[in-house]
């Protein structure tokens, strides 16, 4: 007899199990796709600063802090040693140009201008004494020549007589001959004397010329060694006001030391410090508008200086505009200095995030805003406010821009609500 054969327990719920192993894979999957992702950390929301990216006009300029200098400054130094005698001023006063400011004394300075006075003095007499002497010769060549001229003249009036005598027959050939050879004679004196005029004048001539040089020269040393003397007294090279001065009665000076300066008064300009990433940026007549008592002013970038010194370059800016009158010295002026035009781009808020990863990379925020993923980007100009990105973002992402200086590892953020 044949036995009836029962069907297996998982044949007879065939449904019951599908659905079972249907559930419990949607769970691993759940449970899968639940685990965070490799390099993924958790941060508070509170502990971020997160920003948009827009597309807007990019205005392309850095704030500077910038202070009120003098226009023009003249340095004083001493011309000569010595030892302060007197101060005739006082540091911060107003000078004008070639006022006496100190005076210094020097003992052996004032005894060998002394003796050198007395030496080019004495010179001055001798070369005095050549040039009297030049004249004299002149003179006395000049006066040899109308001597001669004169007896010349007396010897033909004296032939003429005789041969006017001889013609009547009082006297012969014998009685005029004397006197013709004395015309002779004197003719051959008057024409040697003309013929050596020239050459002597010249000679005489550059003889003065020469002596007349060296009295010159010598005049001119010693105005220079009588200046010496006044080099004892330290004065104003300009007009303005007296800075840096600190000269002491008593005070030993060395020549060359400097004593102070003096700065143009009520005429200024500003000097900044710019950060060494815009130096490439920076060039001579860029404007720039400062802010000067509650007013804008116009100013204009005068000079850059090319030396870095702590990542920073030092720039000279001149008013374009009036300044107000009761700008001060060493005033400190708010300037917006524009480095291009105003043009669309896709912009970025500034912060952290630019200084932790160099501009190469940002977290960016999902649209739940509840996880964030690293992405390299490319970033381009800056202000203060926003940075251009060049490419990695679209506008209407959210960014991190500050907050996450101890994630540069993280490749994830799971971002979780704050904890009371």
């Amino acid at each position: 007899m044949d036995r009836k054969r029962q069907r297996a327990w998982y044949r007879r719920r065939p449904f019951q199990i599908a659905a079972a192993v249907a559930v419990l894979g949607a769970a691993a999957l759940a449970g899968y796709l639940s685990l965070p992702q490799s390099g993924t950390m958790d941060i508070e929301v509170r502990s971020l600063e997160t920003g948009e990216v827009v597309r807007a006009p990019y205005q392309d300029y850095v704030p500077l802090r910038a202070e009120a200098v003098p226009l023009d400054t003249v340095y004083i130094t001493a011309a000569a040693a010595g030892r302060v005698q007197a101060v005739a001023v006082s540091d911060g006063d107003t000078v004008a140009k070639g006022q006496a400011l100190v005076y210094l004394v020097n003992p052996a300075l004032t005894l060998d201008v002394s003796a050198r006075e007395a030496d080019i003095s004495a010179r001055l007499t001798d070369n005095s004494n050549q040039l009297m002497a030049l004249k004299t010769a002149q003179e006395n060549r000049e006066q040899a020549l109308a001597d001669a001229s004169y007896a010349l003249s007396r010897a033909e009036q004296e032939l003429q007589k005789r041969q006017t005598l001889r013609e009547k027959g009082f006297i012969n050939d014998a009685a005029v001959k004397p006197y013709a050879d004395e015309v002779t004679y004197q003719r051959q004196r008057v024409a040697a004397l003309k013929t050596a005029q020239t050459p002597d004048s010249e000679f005489y001539a550059g003889q003065r010329r020469q002596v007349q040089d060296n009295a010159q020269d010598l005049r001119r040393n010693l105005g220079d060694v009588r200046r010496g003397l006044d080099a004892l007294t330290i004065t104003a090279p300009a007009e303005g006001r007296l800075t840096a001065f600190g000269l002491k009665p008593g005070q030993a000076v060395k020549e060359g030391d400097p004593v102070g300066q003096v700065d143009s008064e009520g005429r200024y300009k500003l000097r900044a410090e710019v950060d060494e990433f815009y130096l490439q940026r920076l060039s001579e007549g860029q404007k720039a508008e400062a802010s000067l008592h509650g007013q804008p002013v116009g100013v204009a970038v005068s000079k850059v200086f090319p030396q870095v010194t702590n990542g920073r370059v030092v720039a000279e800016l001149q008013f374009v505009t009036p300044p107000p009158a009761d700008l001060k010295r060493g005033e400190t002026v708010d300037i917006r200095l524009k480095l291009g035009q105003t043009a669309p781009a896709i912009l970025a808020p500034t912060g952290s995030w630019l200084t932790e990863s160099g501009g190469a990379w940002v977290f960016v925020l999902n649209a739940k805003g509840d996880q964030a993923t690293r992405r390299a980007v490319t970033v381009g100009r800056r202000n203060p406010e926003q940075v251009e990105i060049l490419s990695g973002l679209r506008p209407g992402e959210r960014i991190v821009t500050a907050g996450v200086s101890n994630l540069r590892n993280a490749q994830h953020l799971r971002l979780k609500p704050s904890q009371n």
